[in-house]
């Protein structure tokens, strides 16, 4: 299993909950503060493009108990970052699970930010930024098959409610490699060639309007076995009688927290989809598509049958603890398996 983002391991939020609005003689109390996240946005037009530079997005969380949680995306706490306690006079000690201490004097804090001076500069937190939301990235193994044999690559997949500038969604994976990112109907896609599966850390980059944001996702060696393609027999036919049916067939596949997935789209266009189920149990290893069956997209009546379009099975492996009725389900990816196979509807 995976996890995503220890999303600011180093100095980040020193600065817990919402404060007083009004800096006039102020004084900080850390009970109004805990419980907050607090992201500091390091990202800039200069930065964005580089692995190893560690200025990246940071969401950090002070417990009242002393600890400092990192907090992915999508607030999900998976990390302990380091350790706090109130020094008294607004100074506030840090000491970071990477061996660093630091003193922080708090300089403000209201409900929207929280000012901050570690001797070397000062530093501003905020509450979400507007830009970020609802932003989440994932890497997961993905499984095709290369004569007959499953052969695994490297997979992203970046979404937001928030328009991203194209060239500018990226997935870094060393400072001399990295892979731009495609538009496929607000989410951004892409794959890369890898030499072995292993766990690894994936660094996520994306302009949204004028702001840069870079991220962190750590993914681990759990995948597929590898299998063949005649191992799942997948197979489609239109159902005698019902020239607008398909009945579909495959076998189960291996692994824990499987689930399923299909699709129809364009046969030179994958963003050009004409159905797209949401991912569902295995049922016998059957599934009828027509302009009935219920999904997030269906416009299997506008099939044109001078054009050709693909059927795709996709087997997804979730993250362990990941429920598939979960609004989070498809950020939340260990490995898929793609099958595909020419769509005979409107033949």
């Amino acid at each position: 299993m995976k996890k995503l983002g220890m999303l600011g391991l180093i100095v980040g939020s020193l600065w817990l909950g919402s404060c007083s609005d009004d800096d006039k003689d102020f004084m900080l109390d850390v009970n109004r503060m805990t419980g907050v996240d607090w992201y500091y946005n390091r990202t800039t037009s200069k930065n964005y493009s580089s692995f190893s530079d560690e200025n990246v997005l940071e969401i950090n969380r002070f417990d009242k108990s002393g600890e400092i949680k990192g907090v992915d995306l999508r607030g999900v706490i998976d990390s302990v970052a380091g350790t706090w306690r109130d020094e008294g006079e607004n100074i506030l000690a840090v000491d970071w699970k990477n061996g660093n201490a630091e003193t922080w004097t708090v300089e403000n804090c209201t409900s929207k930010k929280l000012v901050v001076n570690n001797g070397w500069g000062e530093r501003e937190y905020i509450t979400k930024p507007s830009y970020l939301e609802n932003l989440t990235g994932d890497a997961f193994w993905v499984n095709k098959f290369v004569d007959g044999v499953s052969n695994p690559q490297l997979g992203f997949r970046i979404s937001n409610d928030r328009s991203m500038r194209a060239g500018y969604v990226l997935a870094l994976l060393s400072d001399d490699e990295s892979v731009k990112l495609k538009n496929y109907n607000n989410v951004w896609k892409g794959e890369a060639d890898i030499s072995r599966v292993e766990d690894r850390r994936i660094r996520f980059s994306c302009r949204i309007g004028s702001d840069y944001v870079k991220f962190d996702e750590f993914i681990t060696a759990d995948n597929f076995p590898s299998m063949r393609l005649t191992d799942i027999d997948f197979t489609s036919s239109i159902k005698a009688g019902y020239p607008n049916q398909l009945e579909i067939e495959w076998n189960k596949f291996e692994g824990e927290n499987v689930y399923y997935k299909m699709e129809v789209y364009s046969k030179d266009n994958e963003a050009d989809v004409y159905f797209e189920s949401g991912l569902f149990s295995y049922d016998n290893g059957k599934y009828t598509l027509n302009e009935s069956t219920i999904g997030k997209i269906n416009k299997l009546n506008k099939i044109d049958s001078k054009k050709e379009y693909t059927l795709r099975l996709t087997a997804v492996m979730l993250e362990s603890g990941v429920a598939s009725n979960s609004v989070i389900a498809e950020s939340r990816i260990q490995a898929v398996v793609y099958v595909t196979d020419k769509c005979l509807l409107g033949r």
